[in-house]
């Protein structure tokens, strides 16, 4: 699957035909609008994967950073709720980038 460039003008112009190429599963689009961060159209199963991964790399985050507290001994000790307010935290911001 490959991943192809549009403007924001080609894109507006070929939605459908777009829409359905991303929904197909054929391809990948990026669209940029000049002077804007680029956006992304992906098939819901990629967008699903990548989700799924995020959460991933959030859980082993999550684990290193409880076992490097549990580790060392000089390292605050915090209650089950400290902890898991703590990763609400993250886990949201984490949410919000995406």
């Amino acid at each position: 699957m490959g991943m192809r460039s549009l403007s924001y003008q080609e894109a507006e112009n070929t939605f459908t035909n777009t829409l359905n190429h991303v929904a197909c599963g054929l391809e990948h689009i990026k669209i940029q609008q000049p002077g804007q961060e680029p956006v992304y159209m992906i098939p819901a199963k990629d967008y699903e994967l990548f989700i799924k991964l995020v959460e991933q790399a959030e859980d082993k985050i999550d684990l290193e950073e409880a076992e490097k507290r549990m580790n060392n001994p000089e390292e605050e000790r915090l209650t089950f709720e400290q902890f898991f307010n703590e990763l609400e935290v993250k886990s949201e911001s984490a949410q919000n980038r995406i």
